[in-house]
């Protein structure tokens, strides 16, 4: 499947530069801060809302570990968007040349 970007190259360079995507950043880097404090408490004894000490136990911690992982993946992913946005314009152009 061909993928097709509407924007133009110029486009999402001014995209890039704006303060629209300064705002999406920022908030990107902030969830990937937050997912980083979280995976340091992940397996760590807590205290629920009710007061009762939860252990959480082997296989919930790895879930969690998984989600959080996941999720800073995502974070990595998006603030990649506009450059991997650019690089299918650039590629093609390159075909385009070729043929």
């Amino acid at each position: 499947m061909e993928r097709e970007v509407r924007s133009t190259k110029m486009q999402i360079e001014e995209f890039k530069s704006s303060m629209l995507w300064d705002d999406f950043k920022d908030e990107l880097i902030q969830l990937a801060t937050n997912a980083q404090l979280e995976y340091d408490l992940v397996g760590e004894s807590h205290v629920d809302d009710q007061g009762f000490k939860i252990v959480p136990n082997q296989s919930e911690t790895l879930i969690h570990l998984g989600d959080i992982k996941g999720r800073r993946k995502a974070v990595q992913y998006f603030l990649s968007i506009p450059d991997i946005l650019i690089q299918i314009l650039e590629d093609k152009q390159d075909d385009n040349r070729r043929n």
